[in-house]
């Protein structure tokens, strides 16, 4: 008796071809061939031994005049790989026993990636950062120059753990795609050394959908199809929080911070929504706010609230810094522990630094490494009753970005440090800029993860 086999999409010539599909006709086909002929390797890869075996099957067997060398999940060619009479008849095959190698030759060996020419990149489908389609060296922020186009050698996205992502190639629907890995198996699931699944990589039409399973940098995926071939690394995020409380500070009488606690929410949502957790699965988790008097200061700050790292005297963040809230909370997937980021609002500030003979504007400030626990001062950036939520929330992105960067997760030995500002216009991390994207080598730094997962508990 046989094991029925079932298929979900068609095998053979202009079929989908799925990996598990495959192998399955594959394993059948050799089951019911005559022992003195030489076997199918069963790759899952639908080369033209398999498509030739499959077409006399149907022509020696199935009875077809004119076999179309494929197999479809219902229909004549399914049922006779079904049936155990098929061996019988196979066997009395007239032809003499043939030869061939296997399908596919063995990639590592055999297949030049860099000759071979390139599948174009569209892009991921929900229109959202955390993706590069070019591979620049991990020193560097961002691309050599701006004329790279898609079809360059190489992308990078990152996929929020537990969560899927799509990535939309310049591949034929109608053609099979071959997803090459070391530990990759018929299902999709690439998996580490230890055999910890890392992601689930599969396609669907022309597009690659990803699936983060464990945290992992940068997991290679070599795309095959019709001699063309992309090369894209998947770095899977867990989730980090970042706990914040913030002072709406009053510098003097009728001096207030003019935003309110409704669009504090609305910044927050703006900097976790649009830029931080789609870019890096970091949060921004407001732990608690408070109004900050001028009383409470003992200090009219006047209008402007001056940053002087020369002069402690006449550094304004001293009368800010007793308030600091010295927290810490917990962090998703073990993580260490994090101390609250202390955020205060004011109207204006302004700072004065080493080769500057005169205080200048900024609307943020971060300082990490003067107290015990993070500081971070933001300009309202209000006009009247108007306050510009947009703009406040990328400063706050912006600042904690360098936070990220520089003090509150330990880096591995393989992570390069990153410039203190990005020069490209686009960035969230240009100095003074309108930019919201985060690059490749910032996300890593800012939310790190380790080549080798944690070996699995048994």
């Amino acid at each position: 008796m046989l094991q029925r086999i079932q298929i979900d999409r068609s095998v053979g010539e202009m079929a989908r071809n799925n990996i598990a599909d495959v192998r399955k006709v594959q394993e059948r086909l050799n089951e019911l061939l005559d022992p003195d002929r030489p076997q199918l390797v069963p790759d899952g890869i639908n080369g033209p031994n398999t498509k030739d075996l499959i077409g006399d099957f149907q022509k020696k067997v199935v009875g077809f005049a004119n076999p179309d060398r494929r197999v479809d999940p219902v229909g004549r060619t399914i049922s006779a790989l079904n049936d155990i009479a098929s061996r019988e008849k196979w066997k009395n095959d007239p032809d003499g026993p043939g030869t061939w190698e296997p399908d596919w030759p063995e990639p590592s060996k055999s297949i030049d990636f860099d000759k071979l020419p390139k599948i174009p990149v569209i892009g991921p489908l929900d229109h959202k950062s955390g993706f590069d389609s070019f591979p620049p060296p991990a020193q560097i922020l961002g691309p050599d120059d701006f004329s790279a186009t898609a079809a360059r050698d190489g992308a990078w996205i990152m996929v929020p753990l537990d969560a899927e992502r799509e990535v939309q190639l310049g591949v034929d629907p109608s053609q099979p795609v071959q997803i090459l890995n070391n530990g990759i198996d018929e299902n999709g699931i690439v998996s580490s050394f230890t055999k910890e699944p890392l992601l689930r990589a599969t396609f669907k039409e022309d597009r690659l959908k990803l699936k983060g399973l464990s945290p992992c940098k940068c997991c290679r995926l070599d795309i095959l199809q019709n001699d063309r071939h992309l090369r894209i690394y998947v770095s899977v995020k867990p989730r980090r929080v970042i706990p914040i409380f913030v002072f709406h500070v009053q510098h003097g009488p009728a001096m207030k911070s003019r935003v309110s606690s409704s669009e504090l929410r609305t910044i927050l949502k703006i900097a976790n929504s649009e830029i931080l957790t789609p870019q890096c699965n970091i949060e921004i988790d407001l732990k608690g706010e408070k109004d900050l008097s001028h009383k409470d200061t003992g200090k009219h700050l006047g209008r402007v609230v001056t940053r002087d790292s020369l002069d402690p005297e006449n550094d304004e963040w001293k009368y800010l810094a007793p308030f600091l809230i010295d927290r810490s909370f917990p962090q998703p997937h073990g993580a260490k522990e994090v101390k609250t980021v202390n955020i205060f609002i004011v109207r204006e500030m302004d700072t004065i630094v080493e080769g500057q003979k005169k205080p200048f504007g900024v609307r943020g400030a971060m300082n990490a490494h003067q107290h015990a626990v993070p500081m971070c001062l933001l300009d309202d950036r209000s006009i009247g009753r108007l306050t510009k939520v947009d703009a406040v929330a990328r400063t706050l992105a912006h600042e904690l970005g360098h936070l990220l960067i520089g003090a509150l997760y330990t880096h591995d030995h393989d992570i390069h440090q990153p410039a203190s500002h990005n020069h490209y216009s686009d960035a969230l991390m240009l100095g003074g800029g309108s930019g919201k994207k985060i690059y490749r080598v910032e996300i890593e730094v800012m939310n790190p993860t380790k080549h080798k997962p944690p070996p699995l508990k048994i």
